[in-house]
């Protein structure tokens, strides 16, 4: 197959991560790839990954996606678009001879008011994928989709190829069973690091520690009241987190994470980044995030009310040693790795769109 995607890829992002290693598997497994990317954006420093073994090019205008629309190279087999750009989309659409125009959904799948560029998949566009059930079914409602859909999540930088993942610790790690609790994401209101600061007395009925990494514009304010509640010995902002074999070891330090987002999610990469390690999490169910339930970790139903009991309930549980920590790993490697994700893009791009679909029609 050809395979044209369409998609940022300068410096590191969600959309970057899935891009490049997307194109990288279906490399890997003698297809042809190209990523076509916009030029770095404002105040972005070049960032593209060195030496890919697909093909890249780059457009800024509206002349440069002309140029891109009438290159010669092989009748593309798929075009896929992840992101929410008029350029992109426009793009997709100049590309001639297409067999399959798809747009897959990496946000929440909520419109971002009258002028989306999203609106666009419903001219030209012969599927949508979204990267969790809930994002398909938003997407669905929020931009009156009524062709084929399915769900196929996106890849996170793949820990397990990357990196050497011990087996997972057995938890609780400390002798006195009390929990240390992280938390991975930007710093913004919605991600919830500040929900978990102000319900530290009840976090730590079984924890001793909880670690916030990230950065991000609420960053001042959380220290402030961290400060304000005198949490300093209890609650720490740690900063950016790393990435590759320290980002490993870094999780497996952990006993638990925790996500009580509420915002606009699609599925966040962190929670299988978690997984891999054998970390159990318990999150808030907002868009995508139910995709990724499992038996030894917790996930709200979307109301933000239940996320300090089922933390109760699985911080009890991981105090008591009840957690198979092996048996969540191998849940990720079931449903999530690398091989697995790639293999599910293979077979939607093999196939024909109604043999593909999975009865989500609307």
């Amino acid at each position: 197959m050809h395979i044209i995607l369409i998609g940022y890829l300068h410096n590191l992002g969600g959309i970057q991560t899935h891009s490049h290693w997307l194109a990288k598997g279906l490399t890997e497994r003698g297809h042809s790839v190209e990523i076509l990317t916009p030029a770095p954006l404002h105040g972005d420093a070049p960032g593209l990954p060195e030496n890919p073994p697909y093909d890249v090019a780059e457009y800024r205008t509206l002349r440069d996606i002309a140029a891109l629309g009438r290159k010669a190279r092989p009748r593309p087999d798929a075009v896929i678009v992840a992101g929410t750009g008029w350029k992109a989309m426009m793009l997709a659409l100049a590309i001639k001879g297409a067999r399959r125009r798809v747009f897959f959904e990496v946000m929440s799948g909520e419109r971002g008011g009258f002028f989306d560029p999203r609106l666009l998949s419903r001219f030209g566009f012969d599927a949508i994928v979204g990267q969790g059930s809930g994002v398909e079914r938003k997407f669905i409602r929020e931009f009156g989709w009524h062709g084929p859909s399915t769900v196929i999540p996106a890849l996170p930088e793949p820990l397990e190829v990357v990196c050497s993942i011990p087996d997972a610790p057995a938890l609780p790690q400390s002798p006195d069973g009390k929990l240390r609790l992280g938390f991975f994401s930007r710093l913004v209101g919605y991600k919830g690091a500040g929900f978990l600061i102000e319900n530290w007395d009840r976090l730590a009925q079984y924890a001793d520690t909880l670690d916030i990494w990230g950065t991000g514009s609420a960053q001042d304010e959380f220290a402030r009241a961290i400060t304000a509640a005198g949490l300093e010995q209890s609650v720490t902002l740690k900063g950016r987190y790393p990435g590759g074999q320290e980002y490993v070891e870094l999780l497996q330090q952990y006993d638990l994470t925790l996500l009580p987002t509420w915002g606009k999610e699609g599925a966040p990469l962190v929670l299988l980044e978690s997984m891999a390690c054998g970390i159990p999490f318990v999150a808030n169910g907002v868009g995508g995030i139910p995709d990724y339930a499992n038996p030894y970790c917790r996930i709200t139903s979307g109301d933000i009310s239940e996320f300090l009991p089922l933390y109760e309930e699985l911080a009890s549980s991981i105090s008591r040693s009840e957690i198979d920590t092996k048996k969540l790993q191998d849940h990720y490697s079931a449903n999530f790795s690398y091989d697995r994700l790639v293999d599910q893009w293979e077979r939607f791009l093999l196939s024909e769109l109604p043999d593909t679909i999975q009865g989500h029609k609307s």
